[in-house]
């Protein structure tokens, strides 16, 4: 959990965004989904994991937050694991919402809420339920308020980065030939969980690569494809770890008992590509311009850039996409996740390559260690 200063510099600012846009409260909905940049608001305001369906929660303009549970044992464990201070009990999510309106006097104004995951089943039930309130997006609003990174949340982004260099090394180790590759995002998920993550999202693939004929198929969650990895073979991996609330991702491809020449090539491509975003990256600049300087860099080395190539994390793992046309101004403290896609004339898909950065005022800040060179696994 973060501290109680961290609660109060959130609730603060909610306070002021129910002011500052003539709300009356904020409907917070929760799940357990990898998702954009709505998905993490609920768990923003309330420093509350949602593991289970749908959960909601009402912040009012006394900067308090009551929670919706369905029993008592629900209600324990919220009050004493998250911002939260108070839970009704309710088996109907929506039921649960419309008593803490009306028990606080609110039946008519507008109500913010995020209509990217409000289910319309429930948007049309408070709606009916509560004819005099308004329903007004907010979601741009919260989002610009996550940006605004404190030392807290900076901390466990470090730290997070540390543990993903954890699940490389110990996937490196794992990673010979007559494995599956689920005993290696095994091996991986377990020295993280040691260091303390408390979730992950992990996507492998594993196969032979060529500059002429590229057989490793699209990155897939492990449990969908048990594939026995074999000499020769090149895995590539997307290691993304939470860590109170925080997540990080290190992308790498590794050769299996062999050099891989080709292999190597791309992933210099790759590293001079991350290293063309590196020299602009800093407080200012527009996320446009990563990708810009990675394209110049790429075409300069007879390669083109493909999507996607990176992205903005924090409490959602893609808070936003790394894109050209993309203007909003990296912040102290973003995290950004540099990951070029490279191809070729003559390949669909390429490597997987790619790291955090921290985002400072005058430059950015690895959050991880591991190195840049092509690791190749004992035969």
């Amino acid at each position: 959990m973060f501290s109680e200063s961290e609660r109060k510099r959130r609730l603060d600012a909610a306070v002021r965004l129910i002011r500052d846009e003539g709300l009356e409260a904020i409907y917070l909905i929760g799940n357990g989904t990898v998702g954009t940049n709505a998905f993490g608001c609920f768990r923003y305001f309330t420093d509350n994991r949602v593991f289970f369906y749908l959960s909601s929660a009402v912040i009012t303009p006394d900067g308090e937050i009551t929670g919706v549970v369905n029993n008592q044992m629900g209600r324990l464990n919220l009050i004493r694991s998250s911002f939260v201070r108070e839970a009704i009990i309710n088996g109907d999510q929506i039921d649960g919402v419309v008593d803490i309106l009306k028990a606080h006097n609110i039946t008519k104004g507008k109500l913010g809420v995020f209509f990217e995951i409000l289910p319309s089943t429930w948007m049309h039930r408070l709606q009916a339920a509560m004819p005099g309130l308004e329903l007004v997006d907010v979601s741009q609003q919260v989002f610009a308020l996550r940006t605004e990174k404190s030392d807290e949340e900076i901390e466990a982004q470090r730290i997070c980065g540390k543990i993903a260099d954890a699940g490389y090394k110990a996937l490196c180790e794992a990673a010979r030939a007559g494995t599956r590759e689920n005993e290696v995002i095994a091996a991986a998920d377990r020295a993280m969980q040691k260091l303390g993550m408390e979730e992950s999202f992990m996507l492998i693939t594993s196969g032979r690569f060529s500059a002429e004929k590229n057989e490793l198929p699209t990155l897939h969650n492990t449990a969908s494809i048990n594939r026995v990895i074999e000499t020769g073979d090149s895995v590539a991996m997307e290691i993304t770890p939470r860590y109170n609330g925080y997540w990080t991702q290190i992308v790498r491809t590794i050769s299996v008992g062999t050099p891989n020449p080709d292999l190597d090539e791309f992933r210099s491509v790759s590293v001079g590509a991350i290293g063309a975003a590196k020299s602009i990256l800093k407080a200012g600049v527009p996320v446009g311009e990563l990708v810009k300087k990675m394209r110049e860099y790429i075409e300069g080395r007879g390669y083109r850039l493909s999507m996607p190539c990176g992205h903005i994390a924090a409490i959602d793992l893609n808070e936003e996409r790394l894109s050209e046309d993309n203007t909003r101004p990296l912040t102290p403290g973003m995290l950004v996740i540099i990951h070029p896609t490279i191809l070729n004339d003559k390949l669909p898909s390429g490597i997987f390559w790619g790291e955090s950065y921290l985002v400072t005022e005058t430059g950015y800040e690895a959050v991880m260690e591991s190195p840049d060179d092509l690791f190749v696994s004992p035969a």
